[in-house]
């Protein structure tokens, strides 16, 4: 019994490291490839960064859907877009004010938009196939319209590296990033599966804050680097993928059953999360260490009303 805490606290500590060094070659990645194209860092973080911090929603929900625990994906999906904002960037805006482009709140209302819808879907405490391929096809409409509007790769500058490249190194990061997550992941889950905490409790908590990992390094490691752009915008997209591509996916596999306390309190209340933001974000184009507080308020809130 005591070599397996041992094992675990090791593999925790390992994890733990290479979220940290990931995370550091990740955000250096995001900004050599911005420049690269020409292109906004906020773009380049909604975009490449999102894909490549998310690819722990997004698999440990298609895993969950396909095992039949869909309280976990949906719980994962709204915890992670909740604990994006209210968490990571309330804590990355408390350590310092994140200035950011005009581009951000655009996308904010993007993401405010159909995180709406996908509660609509929620009505009847069910997401179909058909709805969780509508959630898919919005997110490939979605970069689509990045693509025609911003992004044009004929447009990378001489003597700004080899953006392929460096786009290379930004998924090989992030995959590192990926996997300390998912190491420091699967030991908190095993700790609350043994003291009995309900699955949905574990999905909208554990499983969405150590899926939220990699954001949440890239977001903190950004912040202290004063790249705000990549910090803000790796979590606004982040979101948009959490609820079009983690749920879409999800319920593509096998249909969500939604649990009432996610469609009454967490989606809600997510929701409120984002529309504080994009407040926030077209006032001044900041996020500051006011809206901080409020955001890391709700947040406790938030984990107060699901275990008290």
């Amino acid at each position: 019994m005591a070599i397996g805490y041992i094992v675990t606290f090791g593999l925790f500590v390992l994890g733990l490291a290479m979220l940290i060094k990931g995370s550091d070659l990740f955000v250096e990645a995001a900004t050599r490839v911005a420049k690269g194209f020409g292109v906004s860092e906020f773009l380049i973080a909604l975009v490449l960064a999102s894909i490549a911090t998310t690819l722990p929603e997004v698999t440990t929900s298609a895993t969950a859907a396909y095992r039949g625990f869909s309280d976990i994906a949906l719980g994962n999906a709204i915890g992670s877009a909740l604990a994006n904002i209210a968490l990571i960037l309330g804590v990355s805006s408390l350590i310092m004010p994140l200035d950011v482009d005009e581009i951000a709140w655009k996308n904010s209302l993007f993401m405010i938009g159909v995180t709406l819808y996908a509660w609509f879907l929620m009505r009847d405490l069910l997401i179909s196939r058909v709805e969780g391929f509508s959630l898919i096809l919005i997110y490939v409409g979605f970069l689509y319209y990045l693509y025609k509007k911003h992004i044009t790769f004929e447009e990378a500058k001489e003597g700004k590296g080899n953006p392929k490249k460096e786009i290379a190194i930004l998924f090989a990061s992030g995959l590192i990033v990926v996997i300390g997550a998912r190491l420091v992941v699967d030991s908190a889950v095993k700790i609350a599966t043994a003291l009995g905490v309900p699955k949905v409790v574990i999905g909208l908590t554990l499983v969405s804050i150590g899926t939220s990992l990699p954001e949440f390094a890239n977001s903190l490691t950004a912040t202290l680097k004063k790249i705000p752009n990549i910090s803000v915008g790796n979590v606004v997209g982040a979101n948009i993928l959490d609820i079009l591509m983690v749920i879409g996916i999800a319920a593509l596999i096998r249909p969500i059953k939604v649990d009432h306390t996610i469609y009454t309190f967490s989606a809600p209340l997510t929701l409120l999360v984002m529309g504080i933001l994009a407040i926030s974000l077209r006032l001044n184009n900041r996020v500051g260490r006011k809206t901080s507080l409020v955001l890391l308020v709700l947040y406790a809130y938030f984990i107060y009303g699901l275990y008290f």
